[in-house]
Order: structure tokens, then C-alpha cells, then sequence
């Protein structure tokens, strides 16, 4: 028998059973439940997150870093939603409960959900900054939510590896790159399990489902937001000089939103002040 085979075939079983899938605490998914309604209640959600001192303050040190720079330090959610806004709390809110929820101490899984985690929240920045430039003003609610989940199924499938990996032990013999082949060819199905297990809006699900695929409905306005957003974070990942705007200006995407070559250097910008990319060296 083909060892990698057989590999594969255990680690499927794995990815496959949803009593492995990563589980939100009780009183994180009563909160991500609130914010994703179509008309959350702030007043609600504070309660919630009041009642959960680490929540409180890993939310706080969020909103105190360099991210949200120029906003003022806040040492409440009280302040934090009168300075911050509602919509851009609920990020915060969202941002910390999956980062909590995906975080090992494998050295190998670590490296990869640091990277994958960086480059979700880069997509999520890119994907509000996006759709405030278009003036998709129905879609700002909704923009950092759904790029900070489109590769959600990647955060998933490291959280089967190392489980895998745990359980069986010597037998487990993943390479990087046969991790990195897992990753990239089962992601989407992946995160389309996880959200709607964890019954996310519809919206979230078809997002990490379709962000890759050649054929989709160019009408989903923030599913084509979301995977623009995804190129220019990869590019910006590459951190390539030598790389210029020629693949990201001439997608379909670019063409069906109607973006210009100056707004995509605007958001490079923008990335970089933020501290979500480096600039070419």
C-alpha cells in the first residue's frame, strides 16, 4: 500500500467526521450568533461580552492596537463602541472569538495558522476598504466578516491535521508540502462545512465555498469584492518588487466591479499604514 495513500485516507476520515470540527465555547457562539442577525442589538452584545472577562480583554487589546491606530485608546466596550462604531466592534468581536478558536502549540501547525491568520485579516481590511471605495454601502456590514471567513476551511484542516498528527503519532508522516496540497484542494468544501455547522448566513458559507472557483454568479457583488481582495493579499504576501498589477487588472473581477489600476495602489497603501503588509524591499 502506498504510504502516502493511506495517509490521505485517515486524514479524509478526519476532515470528514464533524465531531472534529473546531467548536465555539457556548457563550462565543450566543454572541457570533447576535452580531451575524440581520439586525444585531449592540445593547445585547455588550452584555454578552461583559460577562466574559478574557473576551473583554483580549477585545480591548485589539482595539487599542496598531490596526485601529488613531482612534484613540479605550479602556471599556462602552468606549470602545462609542469610538469605534458599531459595524467596526462587531469585527473586533468576530476577529477575536476565531482567533481564539484556532490557535496550537505544534510548531509546524503554529507557523501556518500565524501565516493563514495574517493573511485572513489583510483580506477581511481589504474587503471593508473595497466596498467603502464603492460605495457598497448595503455590503460594509458585512465585508470584514466575510473576507476574514473565506479561508476559514484552511484554519479548520490544520485543526484535523494536528489532531491526526496527535492521535497517530509515528504514523503520521505529513511533509509540509503534502499539508500545503491538503490545504489548497480542500479548503473550500471545508469552510462551507464549518460555517454552515456553525450557522453562519448563507452569504459567509457560499463565500469560502466559491472564492476560487472559475464559474460563479457575478452578481454576488461580495463574493467578487472578497476574492479581488484575496489577489491583492497574495500579491502583497509575495512581497514581490518585480510584480506589478497586470494579473490583479486584468480578472474578471476587476472588470465586473469596474476598478481602476490607482484604487488598487490605494489599497496597497492603505494595507501598508495599517501594518498588514510590507512595503516591496
Amino acid at each position: 500500500m502506498n504510504p502516502k495513500a493511506s495517509i490521505l485516507e485517515t486524514l479524509r476520515e478526519y476532515i470528514s467526521n464533524q465531531k472534529n470540527f473546531p467548536v465555539l465555547h457556548p457563550d462565543a457562539a450566543t454572541i457570533q450568533d447576535e452580531i451575524t442577525k440581520k439586525d444585531p442589538e449592540l445593547s445585547r452584545v455588550k452584555q454578552l461580552i461583559i460577562k466574559d472577562p478574557t473576551l473583554t480583554g483580549e477585545i480591548l487589546k485589539v482595539a487599542n492596537s496598531s490596526y485601529y491606530k488613531g482612534l484613540g485608546e479605550v479602556s471599556t466596550i462602552k468606549e470602545a463602541a462609542l469610538r469605534l462604531g458599531q459595524d467596526e466592534l462587531f469585527n473586533i468581536v468576530i476577529q477575536v472569538i476565531l482567533r481564539k478558536n484556532f490557535s496550537s502549540n505544534t510548531p509546524m501547525i503554529k507557523e501556518r495558522q500565524d501565516k493563514l491568520w495574517a493573511h485572513c485579516v489583510a483580506t477581511a481590511f481589504a474587503t471593508l476598504w473595497l466596498c467603502r471605495h464603492l460605495k457598497l454601502s448595503d455590503l460594509i456590514p458585512k465585508a470584514f466578516i466575510a473576507g476574514l471567513l473565506h479561508d476559514i476551511g484552511k484554519l479548520c484542516l490544520l485543526s484535523a491535521i494536528e489532531q491526526f498528527m496527535t492521535a497517530e503519532k509515528d504514523n503520521a508522516k505529513l511533509t509540509p508540502d503534502l499539508v500545503e496540497k491538503i490545504l489548497v484542494n480542500l479548503h473550500e468544501k471545508q469552510g462551507f462545512a464549518l460555517l454552515s455547522a456553525w450557522h453562519l448566513p448563507d452569504i459567509y458559507c457560499r463565500i469560502a465555498r466559491d472564492h476560487h472557483i472559475d464559474e460563479y454568479e457575478e452578481s454576488d457583488t461580495l463574493l467578487v469584492v472578497v476574492r479581488l481582495a484575496d489577489m491583492v493579499c497574495h500579491k502583497m504576501d509575495a512581497n514581490n518588487p518585480q510584480e506589478d498589477l497586470t494579473f490583479i487588472m486584468g480578472s474578471r473581477e476587476t472588470d465586473i466591479l469596474g476598478i481602476k489600476e490607482t484604487s488598487i495602489a490605494l489599497l496597497e497603501i492603505a494595507m501598508e499604514d495599517a501594518g498588514l503588509a510590507k512595503p516591496p524591499s
